[in-house]
């Protein structure tokens, strides 16, 4: 993988990160290590010094540790976040690695903006301390890196969905996990604001295909496609007809988010193609 000998995932026991090392375990020959707590505390630099001695110019970090949105939107959140990534920039300047791939968030551009053609070029507007900090840590990142010489890329996914997901987010995950349960699902408003949800293995496949290659920047997960939760709803209902539904009013103005997915698919194989709505709740749902 492009001189790359070892890769070391900050975060492999959460969701996206168990995933990810099942998959680069599968298909690639490198030497993959996982971290996370208990074992290592990245918002502690003692703790983190320990990755140290595992650092060297033939080494991969994806970094995907942190303090999750539903644990709470605070700012105390917000400074355990930035303390994670100010103590890895601590420990690349002392002992570069080769690459890192941070995993950011489409939370950048402002979970209540509205706009159906978000591309990479569009401004940054968070409005969450999630976001703010997602935000933040690419430019302490980016400034880091540029001063060590290693390669950077910043994944902005909207949100993940998949097998595993124990957070029970509102959509994809939650809602399959509330149809198993026969619990009701309650919608914001009519539920007709548009998402991107993106399955967990393509995401997956778009780290693999970033380290076996030099590139450098900001990549929006996503797939062009966008959905409403309502759409989520109908879908289920195909295979829980008796699925439980209402709804409370908005707390917030309706904002519809749609996404250019130019960038992406210039990255990924001529044929890709990625997993759609219905396919990625069907194998959700059967994977329980």
């Amino acid at each position: 993988m492009s001189g790359i000998k070892r890769i070391i995932l900050l975060g492999h026991s959460g969701f996206i990160g168990s995933h990810l090392e099942q998959d680069l375990t599968k298909h690639c020959s490198s030497e993959i290590i996982g971290k996370s707590l208990p074992d290592i505390d990245l918002s502690n630099l003692k703790s983190a010094s320990q990755l140290l001695e595992l650092f060297d110019e033939n080494t991969a970090l994806v970094l995907m540790a942190a303090v999750k949105r539903q644990f709470g939107d605070t700012l105390e959140a917000f400074n355990k976040n930035m303390a994670i990534v100010e103590n890895v920039c601590h420990l690349i300047e002392k002992s570069p690695v080769k690459h890192i791939i941070f995993m950011s968030s489409a939370a950048v551009y402002g979970e209540e903006t509205h706009n159906i053609n978000i591309s990479e070029l569009t401004p940054v507007n968070p409005t969450s301390f999630y976001g703010i900090a997602k935000y933040t840590a690419e430019c302490i990142l980016k400034k880091t890196c540029m001063a060590n010489g290693i390669s950077l890329v910043c994944l902005r996914p909207p949100l993940i969905y998949g097998p595993g997901d124990s957070g029970k987010t509102y959509g994809p995950s939650g809602f399959s996990s509330a149809a198993l349960e026969g619990s009701t699902i309650t919608l914001w408003g009519d539920g007709t604001e548009l998402r991107e949800f993106i399955y967990i293995d393509d995401l997956c496949n778009l780290i693999r295909e970033l380290l076996d290659n030099d590139i450098n920047g900001e990549i929006n997960v996503v797939s062009g496609n966008s959905y409403s939760f309502a759409e989520v709803i109908n879908i289920l209902r195909t295979d829980f007809p008796e699925l439980s539904l209402d709804s409370k009013p908005r707390s917030k103005d309706k904002a519809d988010n749609a996404f250019d997915a130019a960038k992406i698919k210039k990255l990924l194989p001529d044929n890709y193609q990625f997993t759609s709505l219905e396919a990625g709740l069907t194998k959700l749902i059967k994977s329980t």
